[in-house]
Parts: C-alpha cells; sequence; structure tokens
C-alpha cells in the first residue's frame, strides 16, 4: 500500500479522478503541439477541440458522486500531508468549475487557441493593431472570470489566485514597493561605473545555429542525462510542457545572434522541468503531481538561469564550446572575463527575456500594473501600448520602437494568462534564497549535490503544500533582503563600485 495515500476513500476519490487526468493529459499534448507542430490554420479546429474538452472535463468534475466523495474526504481525520493536499487541490478545482459556467470555459479556449496564432502573425508583423481585438476579447473575459470566482479586494486577486494560491494585489504592490528603488539605486551605480557598457560585441556576433543546437543539448545532457524522459524542441517562445515525470518537454528558441538568449531560455526551462522530473512516482495522475506554485516553479527556473547559467564556473566549463560556436571565418578564442561581462551585463532593454538580474524587474512591474489597469477598468485596451512605451521610459529609459520589441512580446497574454507575471519576481527572489540555504555546496562542478537538494526539499512534493507551508517545512520566510544583497554584491565586483 502507498505511503502517500493510504485512507480509503481518498484512494476512491483518486481512482476516479483518473479520468478527468487523462482528459488533462491529452489537452497538454494537444497544446504543446499547437505551440511547436501544428499547421497555422490549425488554430480554429484545435480551439473548437479545447473548448469540448473543457466542458467535459467540468463535467466530470461536477458528477454528483465525485463531488460527494470530495467533500467525505474533507471529513476524513489523520490524513497523510498528501492526502490533505489532493483534498486542497480538489476544493480549489471545485470552486474553479462550479463557479464558471461552461459555455463561458468554451468561449474561452476557442478564444485563447485563435489569439495565440494571431498574436505570432500579429508579432511577427509589428502589429499590434492586428492583436487588439483579441486582447480585447481576452481580458474582457479575463474580466468576467475574476467575477465569477469571487475576490475580497480587486478583481485582479482573482486571477492572481489561479497561478499563486491566495496571493493578493495588495501582497505584489508591497512587494515591489519595498525592491523598486533598492534596485533604481543599485541600476543608478553600477551605470555610473568607468566598466559600464551600453553594448557587448557579443550581442552582435552571428553564430552557428547547428553547433549551438549541439551545445543545448551537451549541456542538458550535462544537467539531466536521462533523454528518455526529456527532449528539446523549437518554439516561438520558450516553454516547458510535463505530462509525466517519464515525459516532460522543453523548447528554446535560436536568433541569429546573441547566442545567450537561447542557452539561457534552455537552462531557464530545465529549471521548470526538473522540478517535474523530480516529483515522486506516488504523486503521477493525481491532483497534486508536479508544482503548481507558480512562485516556486520560477524559483527554480530563475535558480538554473542566473545561479546555473550566468556563473563563472558555468562559463569557465563551457568557454571552448562558445568560442566553436561563434561564426567567424578564423578560429576565436575570447578570455573569460569577456563571456561573464557578456553573460552579466547590465543595461536597461526592451526584452523582458534578455533582461539582466537588476533590470528584470521594471519589466515585471510594468506588466503588473498593465494587468492591473486593465482588470479594474482604468486603463483601455487600445491604450495599452501608448501605457507600455510610457512606462518603459519611465523605469528603463528606453521606448520600443516596434511592436514585437513592445507590447507583442510575450506570448502569455494570447493564451490567457492574466495573473502570471507576478510570480516571475517573487520566484526569481526566492530563488537565492534557495541558494543561500544550500550554501557553499552551490557549485556547476557540484550539480548533482543541487539537483538533490532540490529533489529532497522541493521537488519530490509537487504541490502537495502551498508556498507558504514549503518555507515553513524548510524553515524559512520569504526575505527580499537576500536577493537585494546578493546583487549588491555581484554586482560591485563585476563593475567595481
Amino acid at each position: 500500500m502507498s505511503k502517500a495515500f493510504r485512507n480509503r476513500v481518498i484512494l476512491n476519490i483518486l481512482d476516479k479522478y483518473k479520468d478527468i487526468w487523462a482528459l488533462g493529459y491529452m489537452g497538454a499534448v494537444a497544446n504543446w503541439d499547437l505551440e511547436t507542430y501544428m499547421p497555422v490554420s490549425g488554430a480554429k479546429v484545435r480551439g473548437e477541440a479545447f473548448g469540448r474538452l473543457s466542458t467535459i472535463s467540468q463535467n466530470l468534475f461536477l458528477k454528483k458522486d465525485f463531488v460527494s466523495l470530495i467533500h467525505k474526504g474533507e471529513k476524513e481525520k489523520n490524513l497523510t500531508d498528501e492526502e490533505k493536499g489532493v483534498i486542497r487541490a480538489l476544493i480549489r478545482s471545485l470552486k474553479y468549475y462550479t463557479r464558471l459556467p461552461s459555455d463561458f470555459l468554451e468561449k474561452y479556449e476557442k478564444t485563447t487557441t485563435e489569439a495565440t496564432v494571431i498574436w505570432r502573425e500579429a508579432r511577427d508583423s509589428n502589429n499590434f493593431k492586428l492583436f487588439e481585438p483579441y486582447l480585447s476579447k481576452i481580458f474582457n473575459l479575463n474580466k468576467a472570470k475574476a467575477e465569477y470566482l469571487g475576490y475580497k479586494d480587486s478583481p485582479y486577486d482573482a486571477l492572481m489566485d489561479q497561478y499563486e494560491e491566495n496571493l493578493s494585489t495588495r501582497e505584489v504592490e508591497l512587494f515591489f514597493g519595498e525592491i523598486r528603488e533598492p534596485l533604481k539605486e543599485l541600476l543608478v551605480k553600477i551605470q555610473k561605473s568607468p566598466k559600464y557598457f551600453k553594448e557587448h560585441k557579443l550581442e552582435k556576433a552571428l553564430y552557428n545555429e547547428e553547433k549551438l543546437k549541439d551545445l543545448n543539448f551537451k549541456i542538458l545532457e550535462t544537467f539531466w542525462a536521462d533523454f528518455s524522459r526529456l527532449r528539446l524542441d523549437i518554439s516561438s517562445h520558450p516553454f516547458t510542457t510535463s505530462f509525466s515525470n517519464t515525459d516532460t518537454r522543453i523548447t528554446t528558441w535560436y536568433h541569429k545572434s546573441d547566442f545567450a538568449r537561447s542557452l539561457l531560455g534552455t537552462i531557464h526551462e530545465f529549471g521548470h522541468a526538473l522540478y517535474d522530473l523530480q516529483c515522486k512516482d506516488e504523486l503521477e495522475m493525481t491532483p497534486i503531481v508536479g508544482g503548481t506554485s507558480l512562485v516556486i516553479h520560477e524559483s527554480q527556473s530563475r535558480l538554473w538561469e542566473n545561479f546555473v547559467g550566468r556563473s563563472e564556473g558555468f562559463i569557465r566549463k563551457y568557454k571552448k564550446d562558445f568560442d566553436s560556436v561563434l561564426s567567424v571565418k578564423q578560429s576565436v578564442s575570447l578570455p573569460v572575463d569577456q563571456y561573464l561581462q557578456y553573460f552579466n551585463k547590465v543595461r536597461p532593454s526592451l526584452l523582458r527575456v534578455e533582461a539582466d538580474e537588476v533590470t528584470y524587474h521594471f519589466h515585471i512591474m510594468l506588466r503588473f500594473e498593465i494587468e492591473k489597469g486593465l482588470i479594474e477598468g482604468r486603463l483601455k485596451v487600445r491604450d495599452v501600448r501608448e501605457v507600455w512605451n510610457s512606462k518603459m521610459k519611465e523605469y528603463l529609459g528606453v521606448i520600443p520602437k516596434k511592436d514585437s520589441d513592445g507590447v507583442l512580446q510575450d506570448i502569455h497574454w494570447s493564451g490567457g494568462t492574466v495573473g502570471y507575471f507576478p510570480t516571475y519576481s517573487l520566484g526569481t527572489f526566492l530563488s537565492a534564497q534557495w541558494e543561500q540555504k544550500m550554501g557553499l555546496e552551490f557549485r556547476i562542478q557540484n550539480l548533482e549535490f543541487v539537483k538533490n537538494w532540490l529533489e529532497e526539499h522541493i521537488h519530490k512534493y509537487g504541490s502537495t503544500y502551498t508556498l507558504d507551508d514549503l518555507l515553513k517545512k524548510n524553515h524559512m520566510k520569504f526575505d527580499p533582503s537576500v536577493n537585494l544583497k546578493y546583487l549588491e554584491k555581484k554586482y560591485s565586483k563585476i563593475y567595481g563600485f
């Protein structure tokens, strides 16, 4: 008998849940295909299929015998932590399916599936007007969703709660209020340094795409040797999908220059993938498989991206590979310091995914403020591009010259993902605390220790615990000062102030 699941009521619930899980599994496969290999013209029919899947899942979830079992499970005593996690997760889903009408769910899926394809076209043609009608529909649907789900203070709370349980607008505002000025002050110090540069030569350096693909696989093989459970593909925006801990897939992207964009994208997504790969087998096909807390998830991806991918140890290990990837007529061998500066440059930039550790959070603040304004009705979609550009100038002193570098750069809104962005900053700050907890053992030369530590303290539990509960379990509390001190120490050394 399973140690995690032993209560008869819970075992009965999990048996019936497998039908819902199976639908979600196949829907995830179809969504991965949508983002990778599906022909563009297939979007409308795929949207119809997603719409039907969402209502079928809802009907299965709301069957009287299943709902009764969930409520019966709530009253059971002496449950394991995993069993309590199952009930907590199902109660959250029950609230979602009970409050959202089936025709709304179907409309939501159809709209976002079509919008994803239109977004790609709009981004490629730098045409916000093409995407604007879909963006209006998506935010109107999210406003309606917030009303259906209910909230205490701001309708934006209801949307953020989908991605991080009980996260409130007020908490995010307080967090940004705590980090905004220290980050501004640090940026000013860096920009005043004699070592500050606006552009590194490697940003414009062309690279050999095939060699970079090989390097991405080589790095992944070092991180995770078992490619029977992990694969890497190409998409318009890097993402991770996990069907199980035996089938997790990540994507990256390739551009003609600036090879770090692809490498860091791959490493970032590996951090997400590892969370799911190391979830214990007992949780498979249950509501608590994988890491559903987005703050914890982003803390994993940013941990690998920033503390591994940008580290001196990583750069030294792969320096010869970097040299070989660069497309030049003659052989080139750049010093480690050049690569270290390139991977750790600090400079106000247009794209969130290219942003450094210091300026990154201003990109998130901008998106948070725009989403909140749209959901609370203080901002209109037709004004988003203007507001975006204005806030970019205010926070970072740069203004996009084309929509693909501005309001159209992220895939999130096209998929209906509203309320997600704050988890990036919260997760980034939390990643510094995980690194601090691991201490001196966190080194590129000792990645087995890192993976084992993460598995033991975070990954194996899936979404058994809430963010707060997991922090308490590790004798921690969220503390933004840890990341602020790390940034000050790291960049004072690099920029000499």
